[in-house]
């Protein structure tokens, strides 16, 4: 009899430890999943995504649009070299990404541009010295703007 046990002791051993692996795995796997719903509501590409794609149907199918915010566009890549700021670089390029196959670029010199202003209105004078006359206002600082073509 103690033969029979010590052969298959080992055995044991190794089944008892994959059961309790596999268990520990289908559990945490189990609360993910019930977790999961409540993921989309807060992560801040799904959130920012949700904004901006209320701009596809106002704009062409493809082709480049512009784009402003905030800060003068010189200064979302000046903030993002000394890693000051990179929220507005961060939200241009989730911008970009949300809008293909359109090309967005970080200017306003474009028949159409996209203003997203997360923080806050830009400064006055900006939209006038840029020529830009809003066309819709999707509010959350989000705004669709056409160039004025008169100098």
């Amino acid at each position: 009899m103690a033969n029979v046990i010590a052969k298959y002791r080992a055995t044991a051993g190794r089944l008892l430890l994959v059961v309790l692996t596999g268990y520990a795995v289908i559990n945490l796997l189990w609360q993910n999943i019930r977790l999961y719903p409540s993921i989309a509501e807060t992560d801040p590409v799904t959130i920012h995504e949700a904004r901006i794609a209320q701009l596809r149907p106002l704009l062409p199918p493809s082709g480049a649009v512009g784009y402003v915010t905030t800060v003068e566009n010189r200064e979302i890549f000046a903030a993002e070299k000394t890693f000051t700021n990179v929220e507005f670089l961060a939200q241009y390029v989730l911008t970009q990404y949300t809008l293909a196959p359109r090309i967005v670029r970080n200017s306003p010199d474009f028949p159409l541009v996209v203003g997203n202003f997360i923080d806050g209105p830009p400064a006055p004078g900006f939209l006038e010295k840029n020529g830009l006359v809003p066309l819709r206002d999707l509010g959350d600082g989000l705004i669709l703007y056409r160039k004025d073509r008169k100098p």
